[in-house]
């Protein structure tokens, strides 16, 4: 994140007028396939043009501010992948993620309303067009599992690891995947319970993303996929053994997560956890950027969401009759909550 007290004191402000600049000049390099077009070895500008279907004008500055962002090497007149491009920006990729750009249009076009959602406290979503809002949700979720997956795995571990989720490998656990997205946090659990079933939930649309990358690690077949509205749908009775709320508490506002905590709390085993992933700002709201801004994407997008504090989602849990509350550390992000029902 830009230093903007720094930079406002320091001057001049030309750079920082330009802070958005960056994440476009990564947006049409992965719209247009630059990167791949250098996947084979170095070339000059002209000739990744004609590979990508581009001017050799326009291609020339978009190599040029590439490669001063630090992501493409250039050697005289050669321009060719560096390590960090190779490995987070090549689509072939296992690290691959070009995806978060991919939607900075539609980001920038909703975050234009800003000053008109907080003059009345209401979402600004409709401004984009129904194929815009499809569009967003589906991206949105198929970039995510590349930015969520390495701390995916690294939960499943610290669950083991602290004893708050220790099974037989091949004890038959049951999961309840609430709003799965592209079903990443289950997913690590899935491949590591060989027979563990995963209850998926999520709208249509969504779900394909999930499917998709279930085939990818070979867990398709234990996954029960269900279309369903969260807030709508009965998740039964004492029937899992872990239930899990991923970056979906945000959206829900704070009265729908007090109802999810209660409903997940009946479908668990007595012995049974909610896991609960999100970005948990600081108690006094002020100094942790990311879960700030993130509230803001909410109110931009829903009708009552936020972001909150741990003693808040502490306090809402107790409520429901979650017997205890642990912090779950994961390495590079918001501690994971985990809720003990019994």
């Amino acid at each position: 994140m830009i230093a903007f007290a720094a930079q406002l004191s320091r001057g001049p402000l030309d750079e920082l007028s330009f802070h958005f600049a960056p994440q476009f000049v990564l947006f049409a390099a992965v719209k247009l396939g630059v990167f791949s077009a250098m996947e084979e070895g170095a070339k000059d500008f002209e000739a990744i043009a004609s590979a990508t279907g581009c001017s050799p004008r326009g291609m020339r500055m978009l190599l040029d501010s590439t490669a001063a962002l630090g992501l493409l090497e250039k050697k005289r007149d050669l321009y060719g992948l560096n390590r960090f491009s190779r490995r987070y920006l090549l689509p072939s990729s296992e690290d691959y993620v070009g995806q978060v750009f991919m939607y900075s249009d539609l980001s920038v076009k909703l975050w234009s309303t800003l000053p008109e959602a907080v003059r009345t406290g209401r979402p600004t979503l409709s401004e984009l067009t129904e194929g815009e809002r499809k569009r967003l949700q589906v991206e949105v979720v198929d970039a995510l599992f590349q930015v969520q997956r390495a701390n995916a795995w690294r939960l499943a571990e610290a669950l083991e690891e602290t004893g708050l989720f220790q099974k037989e490998l091949d004890e038959p656990v049951k999961i309840l995947d609430l709003a799965a997205g592209s079903a990443v946090w289950s997913i690590p659990l899935a491949v590591k319970f060989a027979a563990g079933q995963v209850t998926a939930v999520d709208f249509a649309s969504v779900l394909d993303v999930a499917r998709r990358y279930t085939r990818k690690y070979g867990v398709q077949s234990r996954y029960r996929f269900v279309d369903a509205d969260i807030r709508e749908m009965d998740f039964g009775s004492e029937e899992y053994d872990l239930v899990i709320l991923g970056h979906i508490c945000h959206s829900e506002g704070s009265e729908q997560t007090q109802r999810l905590m209660k409903k997940a709390l009946r479908a668990l085993q007595a012995s049974g956890k909610l896991l609960i992933i999100d970005y948990i700002p600081d108690e006094e709201r002020k100094s942790e950027l990311l879960p700030l801004l993130l509230a803001i994407n909410a109110l931009l997008g829903t009708e009552e969401g936020d972001t909150f504090t741990f003693s808040e989602y502490e306090q809402w849990l107790l409520n429901a009759g979650f017997k205890a509350v642990r912090r779950v550390r994961v390495e590079g992000r918001s501690p994971i909550l985990a809720a003990l029902r019994g």
